[in-house]
């Protein structure tokens, strides 16, 4: 029996791709999951609008942990998707946010030195967290592939958080602050002990918690829970991958 055993999936790179929303198969493949047995919830970086548009808001998960974990909603609902607000984390709140605040100034101040065409609305104050779009979050999806490709060769992105970290020191703050990768374009700050991991204090019914996520690698927002000793990781690199994982979780 699966009953007492938890799958959590990222969702950009994971379940669906960047930005996009979630296709037939993997919604027939999660189904059967939970035909298994098995319990599924999401931990990801998303706002839980975007997650839920993402996701069609379909009746597929118990648990949506947006924000790194910063919002959680449990699903209620049996017939009809009915989400009920666990608890949330305001970084406006939090004692670091006016150091957090120096860093998004940096940030600004080097996208208004890129080469590259910029478009528009480049900081997400979320809930729990900031996310930085190197792009903006206004481009189109060409423009999206335009600069993914031209940061693959220039590695803009891995400029930028090599200067927030920097920066971050200055401030004596680089222990209390997790600057990491976010999707596929951009950084997300947040106070570290914010990270995924904190979704894990909300779990204890669960004997066994897996986490499946693309972000693996240190500097990714997937590393620490990927990697806890209490959870068990699958590390995966797309959404084919997570798909292939799951056909033979349930063979």
């Amino acid at each position: 029996m699966n009953s007492d055993k938890l799958i959590l999936f990222d969702v950009d790179g994971t379940l669906v791709d960047s930005g996009k929303e979630i296709n037939s198969y993997m919604i027939s493949i999660l189904k059967e999951l939970k035909n298994n047995g098995y319990h599924i919830g999401i931990a990801g970086g998303g706002s839980i609008d975007k997650i839920l548009n993402q996701m069609k808001n379909e009746i597929l998960f118990e648990h949506y942990f947006s924000e790194c974990g910063c919002v959680y909603y449990k699903n209620i609902g049996t017939d009809l998707l009915c989400i009920e607000k666990v608890y949330e984390k305001n970084i406006r709140k939090h004692e670091l946010y006016h150091y957090i605040n120096i860093l998004i100034k940096k940030a600004l101040d080097f996208l208004s030195k890129v080469e590259y065409t910029l478009t528009g609305n480049f900081i997400d104050l979320r809930t729990g967290i900031i996310y930085i779009s190197l792009i903006g979050m206004s481009a189109t999806e060409e423009e999206r592939k335009y600069f993914k490709e031209y940061d693959t060769k220039y590695k803009i992105r891995e400029q930028l958080l090599a200067l927030l970290i920097q920066a971050a020191k200055s401030l004596n703050i680089e222990d209390k602050v997790s600057i990491l990768e976010g999707g596929s374009v951009g950084i997300a700050i947040y106070p570290c002990e914010w990270d995924k991991i904190q979704v894990l204090s909300s779990l204890t019914q669960y004997k066994e918690i897996h986490f499946v996520g693309d972000k693996y690698e240190e500097g990714g927002n997937d590393y620490g829970l990927i990697h806890h000793r209490s959870v068990k990781g699958h590390k995966v690199d797309n959404k084919q991958d997570t798909y292939e994982l799951l056909k033979k979780m349930i063979s």
